[in-house]
């Protein structure tokens, strides 16, 4: 497997996307974007349940700082206190909306849509599958 890190998110209908810092190269590409489009349709079918907390400062930088390198950008506001989404038994620093549960994603026919490298950062494509 590949391991790469989240760097950036948008996560609104038009054009949602999540970027990493990393690349594929061009020859596995393909594979790739099977092998991650598989393991999204695991994590919709696991069902989920979207976790969201208001935790301290020092809480939230144990659980989310080795996922999300701008930890530090996202919570200098000056706050004590930092939103916390968990997905998939995995932390994020996030002030965004969210689905219930991934199992929410099969009923609205989305999945990974796409992905493309550049300069050293991949940025993962997802929304609304074409096919029905």
């Amino acid at each position: 497997g590949i391991t790469l890190q989240p760097i950036k998110g948008f996560h609104f209908l038009d054009g949602p996307y999540v970027e990493y810092k990393g690349a594929i190269p061009a020859e596995e590409r393909t594979e790739k974007l099977q092998r991650l489009q598989s393991c999204f349709q695991d994590l919709i079918t696991e069902n989920s349940r979207t976790k969201i907390e208001i935790l301290p400062k020092d809480k939230a930088r144990e659980l989310c700082v080795r996922l999300a390198q701008n930890f530090t950008k996202m919570t200098d506001d000056g706050k004590d206190m930092v939103r916390v989404v968990t997905i998939a038994n995995e932390p994020l620093p996030c002030g965004g909306t969210h689905v219930k549960s991934t199992n929410s994603l099969k009923e609205r026919n989305w999945g990974i849509t796409g992905f493309k490298c550049k300069k050293g950062v991949m940025r993962v494509k997802y929304g609304q599958n074409q096919e029905s």
